[in-house]
């Protein structure tokens, strides 16, 4: 170290210079670079991380801005990733897949899992924990967050099965139910916390350890986490019906793109008879109960389809894309509800 730069870090005792040392050649993958990770990432690097790898292809959206402060509204057509990589320098600008998570992860020291995406969620800790690669889980909801770190010695070690054994995809998202920006600020920096102890070997991680925090009544609770999870998780990534090969990119786009560029999108509601309200004129009406996916024929322009809060219609895209992966359909994020509380 031949300058000053990391002083304030290793004059304290729990870091020193070996401490310091160890962040300067550790290896750091951030998988998802929205609320969580555009925090976490800044810090890693600010702390002295040698290589820090972003992984992330979807772009900032005028929406995340309140929680995803790094990115400003003239950035919103560059990646978050690139965007990040920018202040950072180190990037790997892929969305991340089954069939890549092998070359993306595998030399990292610790990855740090900041995607509100559930899919991505399992994915990363299931591979993480078959192949011995700490693991520090962040997740937020409206006004609670949590964190935890898996450390992943042995198949014996705890990790998010063992919280939650199977993913639950009807969890809403950000986009459908809302989220204090500060809280992902929060969250982020204690996922950068987690990693930058667990390199450094200061202080105790929360291994094993569930922390809660509500940041409406500042409750905060660390729950001890204990083994229940005994399936077979190497069976499990392996099956063929595991998770979509397709890249676990996002699959919303916003209200205000569409919009903004309505002659380019057809706009369909997959919402039944009684639920059904058009966004404009142009709206086409097909209700979900009536569609086939295998059957569905494309339009010409980009399909965007929307249902009450974008669940339905995020599972419906899904569907579409594995049975048709270079057809061009997106889910209109946060659905009728969002279009409904800009009216009032």
């Amino acid at each position: 170290m031949k300058d000053n730069r990391y002083i304030r870090q290793t004059l304290l005792d729990a870091i020193g210079e070996k401490g310091q040392e160890k962040l300067l050649s550790s290896h750091v993958v951030v998988v998802g670079c929205g609320g969580l990770g555009s925090i976490a990432a800044p810090y890693l690097a600010g702390a002295g991380v040698g290589k820090l790898t972003l992984i992330d292809g979807d772009k900032p959206d005028v929406t995340n801005l309140h929680r995803q402060v790094f990115f400003a509204t003239e950035k919103v057509a560059m990646t978050k990733s690139s965007v990040l990589a920018m202040h950072i320098l180190k990037l790997n600008p892929n969305m991340i897949a089954k069939d890549m998570i092998k070359d993306l992860l595998s030399n990292a020291d610790v990855v740090l899992e900041c995607t509100d995406n559930i899919q991505v969620k399992y994915m990363v800790n299931d591979f993480c924990a078959l192949h011995n690669i700490p693991m520090v889980y962040g997740a937020i909801h409206k006004y609670d967050g949590y964190v935890s770190f898996f450390e992943n010695k042995n198949k014996d070690s705890i990790h998010l099965r063992d919280i939650f054994a199977e993913p639950n995809n009807d969890i809403p998202s950000c986009s459908e139910v809302g989220v204090m920006g500060t809280l992902a600020g929060m969250i982020g920096l204690m996922q950068a916390n987690e990693a930058i102890k667990y390199i450094s070997g200061a202080g105790q991680v929360l291994n094993s350890t569930l922390l809660t925090y509500n940041i409406l009544q500042n409750d905060q609770l660390k729950l001890r986490l204990k083994k229940t999870f005994q399936k077979d998780l190497e069976e499990i990534f392996n099956d063929n019906n595991y998770i979509s090969e397709q890249l676990c990119s996002s699959i919303e786009i916003s209200l205000e793109e569409v919009m903004s560029k309505r002659d380019d999108f057809e706009l369909v509601s997959i919402l039944e008879g009684h639920e059904h309200e058009d966004i404009d004129a142009d709206v086409l009406h097909s209700p979900l109960s009536q569609m086939d996916s295998k059957s569905w024929v494309p339009s010409k322009k980009f399909t965007v389809f929307y249902c009450m809060s974008g669940i339905r219609s995020g599972k419906l895209v899904n569907e579409i894309l594995s049975l048709h992966p270079n057809v061009e359909v997106l889910s209109l994020a946060g659905g009728l509800r969002y279009f409904n509380s800009l009216q009032k």
